[in-house]
């Protein structure tokens, strides 16, 4: 999984129902935040409250799993590799079961046996993945928290890694957890290196989120001096446009942005969406 593709998936979130009608792969989720005090915008303005969340409860989980197993010889391997705590082979096995959730939660485990940062962000990226397709709310938070973790675990050990500490800032921001620690992170980063994109994003995505709007846009603007064709910020500054009433903006946003896109279906459903923002009054 490229740098790229985990900070898509790390805020998938991001863009609002008004231009997910004409974008492929992005779909709206909700994660709200533990602490009210956490709620705050980088203006110090209050977000909503937290909604308690349920986690999946793993060991249950993986119970369940171990006996729907009908093969005796898988029952006495995945047996004898649990009491050795091979947890690489327990990976590979539960690959060849596809039961993912449990291949993530084997994969953190075989992290923190070899303690590296290049073994929690494989494990982090891999929760980030599954992410796309969590069956219910439950298996959503616990991949979350494992993410979280992962990531915050790579950067303890490597924390002059940039990649990393976007990859963490995106999964605080995402998933629970107090999203400031998650924009410090980034304003730290943008501090060092203004024109580190990924980052810039983050910050710009979390405007929009925060309803910051002028920050975001001044962000886009940045990332669009750096890079006139980047997709995401040509959406997202559209979307900000929008959502503060600057219409004639937001269609400029998408003009430009219906130049770049691949997809011949994406343009033909920007260029729908242009023709019912000229038609408002």
């Amino acid at each position: 999984m490229t740098r790229n593709q985990i900070i898509a998936v790390s805020f998938c979130a991001v863009l609002s129902i008004g231009l997910y009608v004409f974008t492929d792969h992005q779909k709206p989720s909700a994660h709200d935040h533990e602490h009210d005090h956490d709620h705050t915008t980088e203006n110090g303005q209050k977000l909503p409250p937290a909604v308690p969340q349920e986690i999946l409860d793993i060991t249950a989980y993986l119970s369940e799993v171990d006996a729907k197993i009908t093969d005796p010889k898988v029952v006495e391997k995945i047996a004898q590799l649990k009491k050795a705590n091979d947890f690489k082979g327990l990976v590979d096995e539960y690959v060849k079961l596809d039961k993912p959730l449990a291949v993530a939660h084997y994969s953190l485990q075989l992290a923190e046996q070899k303690n590296t940062a290049e073994d929690f962000v494989k494990s982090g990226d891999y929760h980030s993945l599954l992410l796309q397709t969590a069956p219910d709310a439950k298996a959503q938070n616990f991949l979350n928290q494992n993410r979280v973790l992962a990531y915050e675990k790579a950067v303890a050990l490597d924390s002059a890694n940039t990649d990393y500490r976007i990859r963490y800032a995106g999964a605080l921001m995402e998933s629970g957890g107090p999203p400031m620690q998650g924009v410090a992170i980034l304003l730290d980063i943008v501090r060092q290196d203004s024109t580190n994109i990924d980052a810039q994003l983050m910050l710009a995505n979390f405007g929009i989120v925060s309803g910051q709007f002028d920050k975001a846009i001044a962000r886009f603007q940045k990332i669009l001096y750096l890079q006139p064709q980047n997709e995401e910020a040509l959406l997202g500054m559209a979307q900000a446009h929008e959502s503060s009433g600057n219409r004639q903006e937001a269609i400029t946003a998408l003009e430009k942005y219906a130049q770049v896109a691949k997809s011949a279906e994406t343009k033909k459903r920007v260029k729908e969406y242009i023709l019912q923002l000229k038609e408002k009054k």
